[in-house]
């Protein structure tokens, strides 16, 4: 099976997002390289979100902004390194706990946050905010359409790890805003 892009894909069920920039699965009869697949799109993903970060360095002249950028992109390295590990090694000799992770909901409260040109470091915070929701969706969504369990226990701690980078960046927003008010 490959990878599609939301434009090459015809048939999905109705429980997936199109408007969502990440690609998607390609449905078939048989799922056996479910699996697979969703590694290779979470790959992807932060392979992407990389690239779109290290570009953004490029487009603001914020020096707070640049170093928040650069800090982002090797966050998004390390975690496509994670998920290349995982794929070599495999799912099943991992061992994950359930930890709740908080969400303190900033970022879907805030308008703006849409391009990185001439952003400010709040700006990429809000920006990279909704780039971290947009995953947390994506994955959820993928999560109820996997019929594979270990693709559907990977869902869930992509949807973890999603949320503890929100967090962390909703923190350090709330942070510079309480900071800024006194």
């Amino acid at each position: 099976m490959s990878l599609k892009t939301n434009s090459e894909v015809t048939s999905l069920p109705s429980t997936v997002d199109l408007s969502a920039p990440f690609i998607v699965l390609q449905w078939g009869v048989r799922m056996l390289d479910e699996l697979t697949e969703l590694l290779d799109a979470a790959i992807y993903k932060e392979i992407a979100s990389q690239a779109f970060y290290i570009a953004g360095q490029n487009k603001t002249q914020d020096p707070g902004a640049k170093a928040l950028m650069k800090e982002l992109a090797e966050e998004e390295l390390k975690h496509s390194q994670w998920l290349k590990n995982l794929k070599e090694k495999g799912l099943e000799k991992q061992e994950w706990h359930q930890e709740k992770v908080p969400n303190l909901m900033i970022s879907e409260y805030l308008t703006g946050g849409d391009t990185l040109e001439g952003a400010s470091v709040q700006d990429t915070l809000l920006f990279a905010m909704k780039r971290e929701q947009q995953a947390i969706e994506f994955y959820s969504k993928m999560m109820s359409v996997m019929r594979n369990k270990a693709a559907k226990r990977l869902c869930q701690r992509l949807v973890r790890e999603e949320l503890k980078h929100k967090l962390k960046l909703e923190t350090l927003y709330d942070d510079m805003l309480f900071f800024e008010e006194n």
